[in-house]
């Protein structure tokens, strides 16, 4: 079973928006810093912090996006190594039905 591509380019684009939110509220004034540093989870993050998880939001959706069309970071590390016309033998039997 396949995962639909607009499935996975949903999910790409709302992690690419969630690090432009991040990187967005890495660049609040001094006096928004000092009152999110009283709070607590997400807000009291610093501006840095902010801006370099933001940045790697935005690499993880971008990668996503890459990944759904062909782009394969590993290579064939994983894979078994065939020269081209080299041909297979199929686990399945070619009409797909288990005997």
């Amino acid at each position: 079973m396949r995962i639909p591509v607009w499935l996975t380019i949903g999910v790409a684009i709302m992690v690419i928006v969630f690090g432009i939110h991040r990187i967005r509220l890495s660049f609040r004034s001094a006096a928004a810093e000092d009152a999110a540093l009283q709070r607590k989870g997400l807000y009291a993050m610093g501006r840095r912090k902010h801006r370099f998880v933001g940045l790697l939001y935005v690499l993880l959706g971008a990668a996503l996006i890459a990944t759904t069309f062909g782009w394969n970071p590993m290579g064939n590390l994983f894979a078994s190594e065939t020269q081209p016309g080299e041909t297979t033998k199929p686990s399945l039997p070619e009409d797909g039905l288990q005997r």
